[in-house]
């Protein structure tokens, strides 16, 4: 199984229908974190045999191997028939269901499930070959495959215990409801809703035909008064053409003669322009011969202004670079100072912490050394062991010496020598007993003091080389830092030069700008004599020019005037002329309205005996709808039509399967419909040991289980043999008897007698398999799976040979 989904972008596969006998045929179901199944079932619950019965206790997870083939095949289940109940909660991630089953001459493989990510995907194939396209598609062939739908299948495929239950009901509305579903009747109630939604709206259509044909008839009442006021149009508008055509001609003749003027017009224009700007140029030449001289007299007056600013600021940016440096050297000489003082702070910190740990220690050692002048002895653990074992030894020498001497009392010299080492030996024997005397139980006190003295002896001797490794590197930044701060003088005389350089720098700027603005100003006016030379040339120019347009405006003043009035006139024309031509056209397309309209209005009359056929066929449509609403759909008309053609055969089979199942002690069942209250309900008789007809409520519960199988045997046989229509019935060769209420059997006979009437259903099925919780029939069933239940409440499914 694949653990993420593959991207389905291949085109849907056409299925051709299958060569072989129809029917669905499971051969085998694999299962992996699927409801209680959570390790892979291995091998896989194969379906060899005609026959399997699959046991377990109750809860163990029998029914939900049901539940995973309609997983597999539908992406439904029992469980997700519920609303609160989704397919991701009983399929965990990397979960799946794969059902393999034969259906004609091939083999098909469906695998649905969940990836890692919690994604849903849908594997089918066909011999061996994967069936490309997306999960609806892959369903939509499923489908088609094994002709069913999901209701259609289940109810085809699966015998439950409740719908045994549910057959013997007290009521009998209830009765013909197991009935409905089984055999897809609610198909009937959907065609009734289905015909209830046509039926309002094929009235909605006919109220709108209604309306249309009332409104085309109205319009059409309108067409004779249309067609007069058209004729009416026609007059008008030739009336106001030939108007149109008078001024037309009026105004073309007056146009040509505008012609002729207008290039003595245009030399008047550009004239006009032309003198006009001349004036305009002389105004503002003597505004800018006054600008000048008033500039000149300016510049007088600030040029000893500007002689001075020069002098006072000619040392400015001396003054600037001075200024710069004092402040980089005051700056240079903080930094250092801060960096001093930073050092000195650390040194002093390091040297704090070396003596208040010396002195820590050195406190310690005096204190070892007060609480060995205390002790009672001043002989440590280590020297008493020694002097009790010198002690033993010197004994045993003196012992061994005045053995020896009682051996060589006639041996003077050896005597003397022997006497001489026993004297020294009890003379260290001596100072021995006086060690041992002072020996007692503050011996190992001192050794345990004497032990932290040398610790303390060693700490101290690391802490002196501790401080020296890290302080000396610390003096030596700190001497440095002082060494760089006396390299960056920086006195008061500095500070004050500093502060007065400030000073004049920031005066001097401000001079500096004025300076500049003076510059400006002073480039600005210039040599005032030469440029008011100039001004003089150019209006002796100006004025010259002037002249000359005037004298010539003064020729073209006639003709303008006659080209002004021509123009009046033919823009008065031209007004009128537009005035007209509008009217004109708006009667133009008054007309072509009315046309259209009439034209319109003529095409609905055609179109109102149009709606008028349509309206008739509406009203035929909706008798018949009416028809199916109130007569046919409704339950007293095809619903119970259907069910009464099926009860005969029923009850046929049924009697035949309860005389098996009773061995003959009951043989005849008789199924009637009968109204109750305002619905209708079946009736389920059976001929009793008295020949009497009794209702089926009125059996023992063994007997009452015994009737239900029959009838739910001969449904199921039913079902398998109705021919293929549409998803809703079709041919299945397998059949799944979930429990068949089995318990409520009160003898061995019964049973036995239930095992072979469910044996004999091969005669109609490919594979008959049964589920219960009854292990003592499984020995009569070639194919046999258990399944158990964990003590982690698990479900495992074995295939027992």
């Amino acid at each position: 199984m694949r653990d993420d989904a593959d991207v389905e972008t291949a085109a849907v596969v056409t299925l051709e229908p299958s060569a072989g006998p129809e029917g669905f045929i499971l051969e085998e179901i694999e299962m992996r974190g699927f409801m209680r199944y959570l390790e892979k079932t291995v091998p896989p619950l194969r379906f060899p045999e005609k026959y399997t019965v699959i046991t377990g206790r109750t809860g163990a997870g029998k029914s939900s191997i049901l539940d995973a083939i309609t997983f597999a095949l539908y992406g439904k289940t029992t469980r997700t028939d519920i609303q609160s109940v989704k397919l991701a909660d009983i399929c965990r991630p990397n979960g799946y269901v794969r059902v393999a089953f034969h259906q004609g001459d091939e083999r098909w493989e469906v695998t649905r499930g969940f990836t890692t990510k919690k994604e849903s995907y849908l594997e089918v194939s066909r011999d061996g070959e994967a069936i490309q396209g997306t999960i609806p598609d892959k369903e939509r062939t499923i489908r088609d495959v094994v002709g069913l739908d999901y209701d259609g299948f289940r109810n085809s495929t699966f015998v439950r215990q409740e719908e045994m239950k549910e057959l013997g009901a007290a009521s009998g509305s209830e009765r013909l409801a197991v009935f409905q579903k089984l055999f897809r009747l609610e198909i009937f109630e959907q065609a009734l809703e289905r015909a209830k939604e046509r039926f309002t709206t094929v009235k909605g259509d006919i109220q709108a035909k209604d309306a249309e044909i009332a409104a085309r008839e109205e319009a059409l009442g309108r067409l004779p008064g249309l067609q007069t006021q058209l004729v009416g149009l026609d007059q008008e508008r030739k009336e106001r053409g030939a108007r149109v055509a008078k001024l037309q001609t009026e105004f073309e003749f007056g146009s040509k003669e505008m012609k002729i003027l207008e290039t003595k017009h245009e030399r008047w224009v550009r004239s006009s322009a032309a003198l006009e700007d001349r004036t305009t140029r002389l105004k503002s030449l003597e505004a800018r011969v006054t600008e000048v001289r008033e500039q000149g007299q300016i510049a007088a007056k600030l040029e000893p202004e500007r002689a001075l600013l020069q002098k006072d600021t000619e040392d400015l940016d001396r003054s600037r670079e001075d200024l710069d440096r004092l402040k980089e050297t005051k700056a240079a000489r903080a930094q250092r100072e801060t960096a001093a003082r930073a050092s000195e702070r650390e040194f002093d910190l390091a040297k704090r912490e070396h003596e208040k740990r010396r002195d820590a220690i050195k406190d310690r050692i005096d204190e070892l050394h007060h609480k060995i002048a205390s002790l009672r002895t001043d002989i440590d653990r280590e020297t008493a062991f020694n002097s009790l074992r010198d002690e033993g030894r010197l004994e045993e020498r003196v012992t061994r010496i005045a053995r020896e001497l009682g051996w060589l009392a006639d041996r003077a010299e050896l005597v003397r020598e022997l006497s001489e080492e026993q004297a020294r030996a009890e003379k260290a024997l001596a100072r021995v007993h006086e060690k041992v005397a002072s020996i007692d139980q503050d011996s190992f006190v001192l050794t345990e003091y004497k032990r932290q003295l040398e610790q303390l002896k060693d700490d101290l001797r690391q802490e002196t080389d501790d401080s020296h490794r890290l302080i000396q590197p610390l003096d030596d930044a700190k001497i440095e830092a002082l060494r760089q701060l006396d390299a960056v003088p920086f006195a008061e005389k500095d500070e004050k030069r500093l502060e007065f350089l400030g000073q004049s720098v920031l005066e001097k700027t401000a001079k500096r700008k004025r300076l500049d603005e003076l510059n400006v100003l002073l480039r600005q006016v210039g040599e005032v004599g030469a440029r008011l030379g100039d001004l003089e040339t150019q209006r002796k120019t100006l004025e010259r020019e002037r002249a000359e347009l005037e004298t010539e405006l003064e020729g073209l003043r006639a003709s303008e005037e006659t080209f002004t009035a021509g123009k009046a006139k033919l823009e008065a024309l031209q007004g009128e002329l537009d005035t007209e031509r509008k009217a004109w056209h708006l009667l133009e397309g008054q007309a072509k309205a009315l046309k259209e309209q009439i034209a319109s209005l003529e095409i609905d009359s055609k179109k109102l005996k149009e709606s008028q056929r349509q309206r008739e066929a509406l009203r035929g449509e909706l008798e018949i709808y009416d028809v199916l609403v109130n007569r046919v759909f409704h339950k007293r008309g095809v619903v119970m039509y259907a069910v009464d053609q099926l009860l005969p055969e029923l009850e046929i089979e049924a009697s035949k399967n309860l005389s098996e199942l009773t061995d003959g002690r009951f043989g005849r069942i008789r199924l009637e419909t009968y109204e109750e209250g305002r619905g209708h309900g079946i009736r389920i008789l059976v001929q009793g040991v008295d020949s009497q007809w009794h209702d089926v409520a009125e059996f023992s519960g063994g007997e009452k289980t015994q009737i239900n199988a029959a009838l739910r045997f001969a449904i199921a046989r039913e079902l398998a043999s109705m021919p293929q229509i549409g998803r809703t019935f079709g041919r299945m060769k397998t059949l799944f008897i979930d429990e068949g209420d089995l318990g409520s059997l009160d003898t061995e006979v019964s049973r036995e007698l239930f095992v072979q009437k469910l044996l004999r259903m091969g005669e109609v099925f490919e594979k008959v398999i049964l589920i219960t919780h009854l292990a003592e029939v499984a020995d009569r069933f070639p194919g046999r799976i258990r399944v158990t239940m964990t003590p982690n409440q698990e479900s495992r499914a074995e295939v027992l040979a």
